[in-house]
């Protein structure tokens, strides 16, 4: 009994110095994390080339988010663009600095590469640290846009013997070549894709050459990046993705889950259009410190409610339907849950010519 005294009269005595030391202790961690920025640049990588959609959003984010990153970094972009993007995505995963201080800018359809089998996929999705998405195409969609005054109306059109369409492409691994091969493959259509575009300006300067009649890009990209063609009604759409249903801004536009008819068709559009729930994803480098990570993905969503970022977006006809780097490795969990008969289709389709 008296030893149970000593000790609670000694805790009684001791509390009162040891809570502040703890309490001392708890906030020395984050406060350290927090300095951690103060006086340095963070790197934003693009995994695509200057000037395209991707490209503005990183920069748009560039502009604003260091107001909510502690100590207020120095921001810059930089572009890797190289194998659909997978250039940049292997760097971040295996050789950019671990310390919170490069992320990157994935291509939506990226993370799918690995569950199929890509030899130029040199990483694991689901081990990235997921920073967040401005865009989940809420307010945007993904189209193949043809040239206005091209002889075909509709997908019904290149079904017809006779008719052919030529669209260009990047290189594998992004959404304007996969969702143009598995839309010619469902529908069976007439479809000549020409690969190897180093980029959004240099593919649209094809279309308004002639060179090809049309791509896959998306709404928002189109209007800042053939802004004229765009306004004068110069270019057609003939199926959007991204949206089960029709999206509001493309009435007339059917959707590629709408005309296809077997249950396995919807199926595969919908793995298609899953990296569209993470239009623009931002990631770190696996393993960086929980603490860099929590501000990074904090400062990430402040960014898409701060006003001045979204009175910027609106001028440039952007998109801003956020998700956090939570959602969007639920997102890559799904990817990496798909069937296994499906995912040897979407690589048969994307293997043929």
């Amino acid at each position: 009994m008296k030893c149970v005294v000593q000790r609670y009269v000694i805790g009684l005595l001791v509390a009162p110095i040891l809570a502040p030391l703890i309490a001392l202790l708890s906030l020395l961690v984050p406060a350290s994390a927090q300095d951690f920025f103060r006086g340095k640049t963070l790197n934003i990588i693009v995994g695509n080339a200057a000037g395209g959609g991707y490209d503005i959003y990183a920069r748009l984010l560039a502009r604003h988010m260091g107001r909510y990153i502690p100590g207020e970094p120095n921001i810059v972009v930089r572009n890797m663009p190289g194998a659909g993007g997978m250039a940049l995505s292997n760097h971040i995963y295996s050789q950019a600095p671990r310390d919170g201080l490069t992320i990157g800018m994935m291509g939506r359809s990226n993370p799918i590469e690995p569950l199929l089998g890509s030899a130029a996929a040199k990483y694991k999705s689901e081990e990235f640290v997921w920073i967040g998405t401005p865009s989940s195409y809420e307010d945007d969609a993904y189209c193949i846009v043809i040239r206005a005054d091209s002889p075909i109306k509709s997908i019904a059109d290149l079904q017809k013997s006779g008719a052919m369409l030529r669209l260009g492409g990047l290189a594998a691994g992004g959404s304007d070549t996969d969702l143009t091969l598995i839309t010619r493959d469902v529908f069976k259509l007439n479809i000549q894709l020409i690969r190897g575009y180093k980029g959004t300006q240099e593919l649209n300067l094809a279309i308004q050459r002639g060179e090809v009649e049309g791509r896959g890009i998306g709404v928002s990209s189109l209007a800042n990046t053939m802004t004229d063609w765009y306004r004068e009604g110069k270019l057609r759409m003939l199926v959007q993705f991204g949206h089960a249903t029709r999206w509001k801004e493309l009435p007339d536009v059917p959707t590629a889950r709408e005309l296809a008819t077997t249950t396995q068709d919807k199926a595969l559009f919908e793995l298609a259009e899953l990296p569209f729930l993470m239009a623009r994803p931002f990631m770190a480098p696996p393993d960086v410190p929980t603490a860099q990570s929590a501000i990074l993905r904090k400062a990430f969503m402040d960014t898409q409610k701060d006003p001045e970022y979204l009175r910027e977006a609106k001028q440039l006809q952007l998109d801003i339907s956020p998700r956090s780097g939570d959602e969007i490795q639920n997102v890559v969990a799904r990817i990496m849950r798909t069937p296994a008969a499906l995912v040897t289709r979407y690589k048969d389709i994307l293997n043929s010519k």
